[in-house]
């Protein structure tokens, strides 16, 4: 009985819509309407791929730089084997699986250009310095960096903060070499 009305109810307004839209505009507005709706949800699930895939570059990187200073180390140590280095590739290509798969996923849903675009180049990853070390774990690191890829100990010192001097009779900052206050002329004491 409820599905009689409702089924009336849509003849109904299908009619009314029918018989106000004698030019088809409505008609047209509403088909506008759905395909910027499908259009915003083809860019909304675009941008979840690519960050997806931005994710996965990530740890796909990580996954590198394990592996670089995992065989350096081993290689230094003279304990290079086999089982070690294949646990660790298997990593890197499962990530490279699920990097191809998201790809593919996005080739999907982007729109296709008239002519074919050119690839883009592939991203350098950079590669461990031999003449740069950690000071703690000793593994070689990539230069500039300020972590160890290995341990995670800082490789660089920070600077200690240079000392701040005030004035002694207005209390105004003064310059490491100031001699006089630059607010009230007082005499800086040399030490």
């Amino acid at each position: 009985m409820m599905s009689d009305i409702i089924d009336k109810l849509v003849e109904g307004a299908g009619q009314v819509i029918s018989e106000v839209d004698k030019g088809g505009q409505i008609q047209t507005a509403i088909s506008g309407i759905r395909q910027r709706m499908a259009d915003a949800d083809r860019k909304r699930r675009i941008n979840h791929v690519k960050q997806e895939l931005q994710e996965l570059r990530a740890q796909e990187a990580q996954a590198i730089n394990a592996l670089s200073a995992q065989v350096l180390a081993l290689h230094e140590a003279g304990t290079l084997t086999q089982p070690e280095l294949v646990s660790l590739c298997k990593g890197v290509d499962e990530i490279r699986q699920q990097v191809d798969e998201k790809e593919a996923e996005l080739a999907q849903l982007q729109p296709q250009p008239a002519a074919a675009a050119k690839p883009e180049p592939a991203v350098q990853q950079p590669q461990p310095d031999s003449a740069v070390r950690c000071p703690s774990c000793g593994v070689a690191v990539v230069a500039g960096a300020d972590f160890c890829q290995n341990c995670g100990s800082r490789l660089t010192q920070q600077a200690a903060p240079t000392p701040v001097h005030f004035c002694v009779r207005c209390g105004a900052e003064l310059r490491e070499t100031a001699r006089f206050c630059p607010k009230c002329g007082e005499t800086v004491p040399q030490t």
